[in-house]
């Protein structure tokens, strides 16, 4: 058995190998931490702590406007706002989909639980803004009385 190596020689050498990869490991990481806390950037310091405030931001603040995703319009209402008039323009977009929660026209099931609620509530979350839904539907220059009636259009159409 001149040839072959020894149990306790095979753990003699697998040991200093591992001992070197180890002590190797510790030596890249603590130059990374040197030459890493070396380099200082003070824009991304400034970057990085403005992206975290936004995303700890409450999201009543979130504004679906300001998504650059998101194509920005200005929507012109004939000067004869009836309900139906602002509803087509401003509200059937997601009004007639559903889109982000919001109650279908015509279904009177989704819109029970918010009629339980009263149509102040209704009228309210409207003019204000309710989730993902902008105030007034994302069109400021509707009046409130303007939005009541698209709201009161609504209802009339989901009965």
């Amino acid at each position: 058995m001149s040839g072959t190596t020894s149990d306790k020689e095979f753990y003699k050498i697998f040991s200093y190998v591992s001992l070197f990869i180890i002590a190797l490991a510790i030596i890249i990481a603590i130059l990374s931490n040197v030459f890493a806390s070396s380099v200082e950037n003070d824009n991304y310091n400034k970057v990085k702590e403005k992206a975290i405030q936004e995303r700890l931001a409450s999201p009543e603040k979130i504004n679906l406007a300001s998504n650059p995703t998101f194509k920005s319009e200005v929507i012109e209402v004939s000067s004869a706002k009836s309900g139906k008039d602002i509803y087509n323009s401003v509200c059937m977009s997601c009004h007639m989909s559903g889109a982000a929660g919001a109650p279908i026209t015509g279904k009177a099931d989704q819109w029970s639980e918010r009629l339980a609620k009263g149509n102040d509530t209704l009228y309210s979350n409207a003019i204000n803004g309710i989730g993902v839904m902008p105030a007034k539907g994302g069109l400021m220059s509707l009046t409130d009385d303007e939005v009541k009636s698209a709201v009161d259009y609504m209802l009339e159409q989901s009965n």
